[in-house]
């Protein structure tokens, strides 16, 4: 599996976090497919859990745990 760009991934949720919403996995997946992203970056996004996410720094955080940014 290719690594996604940080750039990328942030380019695509950092709306959500702006808002103050906390999305979990399944929202970030659904809004990854709606805006035709990557499959880098949809690859990366599934890793994650279902628990809500509290900030773009935690998004980060665990995408860079589970190896899957470039």
């Amino acid at each position: 599996m290719a690594k996604a760009n940080w750039s990328e991934v942030e380019a695509l949720v950092k709306p959500w976090f702006d808002q103050g919403l906390q999305p979990d996995r399944s929202d970030l997946m659904d809004l990854a497919f709606q805006k035709d992203a990557s499959d880098d970056v949809i690859d990366a996004l599934d890793t994650l859990g279902g628990r809500p996410l509290e900030s773009l720094a935690q998004l980060k955080e665990l995408l860079e745990r589970s190896g899957v940014l470039a």
